[in-house]
């Protein structure tokens, strides 16, 4: 090639290439607000009716505030050249477009239109060959909208709003409608809209419920009503005594059973939130362009090696070292080996959590690895053969698409214990061994779907006596590798064994 030719190619190849980080330094910007105002608008769900414009308006100042980073985006972006950088930012303008929609629906019950959605962005027309609010973008931030609504129809019978999910699933049903008439193509946007269907009937369903309770609550009111007082038989005869009796005690169970899955949907969601109370207390994470989910580092080996000496000038991070752990069992991936480690907890159940090890060239975004593990589901036993299943990846992929799924062995399976499992089965929390101090293992990251090699700083506190099984949650205190020395709680559903490689 001529030297001026190649000259000349570096100087475009720069010239994209600082473009290209000014575009990411503006879209990093913009998610920082528009994680902003999810949190913030994620309140929703626990705030009563009368306290939401206050809320809304909150959120305003921060939406507003959008405009002038699009604008400084648009300034960037060459002419005509719309296509070539927009899905830089389309997640981040779907985000938008979802909290713009959500503030119009709470404050006025409609739907927001594209062109509304744009002049409250700030989005000009004379930049559409640059920076614009395509058709696609806005309806990927409608289904995200409905999704979300699906959601506060479900808590705002829990605050006691029981004209709520009236109001949304009158809405929601336009929605659907409007979406029906669409000629979408099968891709992504054809997908999310399947996903509407689902919304709808679990938006359904709560409706249903509630009406079935209050229609049974009524129920045994009148059956009180008639009951003879003092328990004197009335002229009909004691048989129609009777009778009310066993539609009484009927109603009673109905109401009874209702109060028991209400029960177990609180727990669950106490459970929950000790988990994230736990994860609170734990230092402050590493910033999110160190610990990505996806693509993520490759872990150190698993061989241990001599600690080296640090230096007070040392740049490295990390100072501390990861023995091998001696183990009764030594983790093995030999099919023989894995099956008789785990043949108490086999065939494993469908909806089963286990850490997973993705094969080589198919798991996008991953660079190939022998530690490389991530958060997956059991979805089902192949063929009823204890060995093989099939795994499901519950993370999106990068493109919005859901997450892969894989025919898999034990050889790549590492079960994770069952909090929900009763204490006597094989694939409790108590049926695992407690990892003591210093031990090597393998952890899930804190806000990540992916396991990372740790060790084992404090081992979870004793269980408090006296106390409910659901407000007690064992937590590990671990170091991860390769991160700044930090310690980070994690719940002791998410350590286990170390692989090794």
């Amino acid at each position: 090639m001529n030297p001026a030719d190649v000259e000349n190619l570096n100087v475009l190849l720069d010239h994209e290439s600082e473009l290209r980080e000014k575009i990411r330094d503006q879209i990093t910007e913009l998610d920082k607000k528009t994680r902003t105002m999810s949190g913030l608008l994620n309140r929703v769900h626990s705030t009563q009716r009368d306290a939401i414009p206050a809320l809304v308006e909150s959120v305003r100042p921060i939406l507003n505030s959008c405009q002038p980073t699009l604008a400084a985006l648009a300034e960037l972006i060459p002419p005509h050249q719309f296509w070539r950088w927009k899905d830089m930012w389309c997640n981040s303008l779907r985000t938008t477009v979802f909290v713009a929609s959500l503030c119009q629906y709470l404050m006025e019950g409609t739907l927001i239109s594209l062109k509304q959605t744009s002049s409250i962005l700030g989005i000009q027309d004379d930049w559409k060959d640059r920076v614009a609010l395509s058709a696609e973008d806005y309806l990927h931030g409608v289904i995200t909208l409905v999704n979300e609504l699906s959601r506060l129809a479900v808590n705002a019978v829990t605050l006691g709003d029981y004209e709520e999910p009236l109001k949304i699933s009158s809405f929601v049903k336009d929605v659907f409608a409007g979406f029906s008439m669409l000629n979408l193509k099968n891709d992504t946007l054809r997908r999310r809209f399947d996903s509407l269907k689902y919304d709808l009937k679990k938006i359904e369903e709560d409706i249903y419920k509630q009406s079935a309770t209050q229609e049974t609550i009524g129920r045994v009111n009148r059956l009180i009503s008639v009951w003879p007082p003092d328990d004197v038989v009335p002229a009909e005869g004691f048989d129609s005594v009777k009778t009310t009796y066993k539609k009484l005690s009927t109603a009673l169970e109905d109401i009874q059973n209702t109060s028991k899955e209400e029960i177990k949907a609180i727990e669950g969601a106490m459970e929950q939130l000790g988990v994230l109370l736990a994860l609170r207390k734990a230092p402050e994470t590493v910033p999110p362009d160190k610990r990505n989910k996806r693509p993520r580092p490759s872990s150190p080996s698993s061989t241990p090696a001599p600690a080296p000496q640090q230096s007070g000038s040392s740049s490295r991070g990390v100072s501390i070292t990861l023995p091998a752990r001696a183990s009764p069992m030594p983790f093995s991936r030999e099919p023989k080996a894995r099956r008789e480690a785990l043949a108490r907890q086999l065939p494993l159940k469908a909806g089963r959590k286990v850490a997973f090890h993705p094969p080589p060239n198919k798991h996008a975004g991953v660079a190939d690895s022998e530690d490389q593990w991530i958060l997956a589901v059991v979805t089902k036993c192949i063929n009823a053969d204890k060995n093989r299943y099939e795994v499901h990846d519950p993370e999106p992929q990068e493109n919005g698409d859901p997450g892969l799924t894989y025919n898999t062995t034990l050889r790549s399976i590492i079960p994770l214990p069952d909090p929900n499992a009763p204490p006597a089965s094989a694939s409790s929390l108590a049926a695992h061994r407690e990892f003591p101090v210093g031990a090597t293992v393998m952890a899930l990251y804190p806000d990540t779907s992916v396991f990372y090699r740790a060790e084992v700083v404090s081992t979870p506190d004793p269980k408090p006596t006296g106390k409910a099984n659901t407000s007690y949650l064992p937590a590990y205190k671990v170091k991860f590798e390769d991160d700044d020395n930090q310690e980070h709680l994690v719940a002791a559903q998410w350590v286990v064994e170390w692989p090794g490689s």
